[in-house]
């Protein structure tokens, strides 16, 4: 029997923390699509059905927050899980994410092993 994997997509503008999520995400079976901005993530969610959508915050062209709006706003999307992470990080920033309707939110440099423990119950 054949079985479609889960698939997320990684919005993230710097190559090196997209390959560390990437990679940490594919060792655990997920089928990963990277994007390097919400433009690109809007466009490929046209295509792809993913379980969760990973984004930075801080992104040159359509950022993490404009992203968000562009996912909850179209009717297809709405119900995707969004998580905010964020180089940037304070509480006030957690909380602001939040707020806006970010599913989850994590700060960076991520931490390999609490990372998956935090997505676990999002890729079930």
């Amino acid at each position: 029997m054949v079985t479609e994997r889960i698939k997320v997509i990684v919005v993230e503008d710097l190559f090196d923390d997209g390959q560390v999520i990437s990679k940490l995400l594919e060792h655990h079976g997920v089928e990963v699509y990277i994007t390097r901005n919400g433009d690109e993530c809007l466009q490929l969610l046209q295509d792809v059905e993913p379980i969760l959508v990973i984004t930075d915050l801080a992104m040159p062209r359509r950022d993490g927050w404009q992203t968000l709006v562009g996912i909850r706003s179209n009717a297809r999307t709405a119900h995707i899980p969004v998580i905010a992470i964020t180089a940037y990080h304070s509480a006030e920033v957690a909380a602001d994410a939040l707020r806006a309707g970010f599913d989850g939110y994590l700060p960076k440099p991520i931490n390999p092993q609490g990372f998956m423990q935090y997505l676990q119950g999002f890729l079930t």
